[in-house]
């Protein structure tokens, strides 16, 4: 059973990972959008989901920004987090393209680049939302007919 302080320590992971996918999504419907910037928030988004999911099982938070690490850390829980691997190796390009300027100049990411991280950064969101159980029954019926959009 999780204490009451654990489950509201979750729920804020959950929630800013929300949030910052749904920041990211706002920003495609703007007539100039920042693509670097979106690309950033769907890579903060997916870390966020899973260490939500990391700290379910009850993992120790740890200071890393890399989603394949934080992937091998899900996988060592659950082996079927694995197929994930594909996402986050694409987010993982956004870690400091989408924050810093860098060896990739952030001017080079493009809507095209934008739309696939919303995707990976949805599609880390759906698989941690049904690995953690946690979700009130009105977050469920929400992520249910969400599901039933994209299909």
């Amino acid at each position: 059973m999780k204490s009451p302080e654990n489950v509201k320590l979750i729920k804020n992971w959950l929630f800013f990972a929300r949030e910052n996918l749904l920041f990211a999504k706002a920003g495609m419907k703007e007539d100039f959008s920042p693509y670097h910037t979106i690309c950033f928030m769907c890579q903060g988004s997916a870390e966020k989901y899973l260490k939500a999911f990391l700290l379910w099982k009850g993992w120790e938070l740890k200071k890393t920004h890399d989603l394949s690490e934080i992937l091998d850390f899900c996988c060592g829980y659950d082996d079927s987090f694995e197929h994930l691997f594909p996402e986050c190796e694409l987010l993982n390009e956004y870690i400091t393209e989408g924050r810093y300027p860098g060896d990739l100049p952030f001017e080079s990411i493009g809507k095209d680049d934008a739309k696939k991280a919303i995707g990976a950064a949805e599609k880390v969101e759906g698989y941690v939302l049904k690995n953690i159980n946690l979700l009130s029954d009105n977050e469920k019926s929400v992520q249910v007919n969400k599901e039933r959009r994209q299909e």
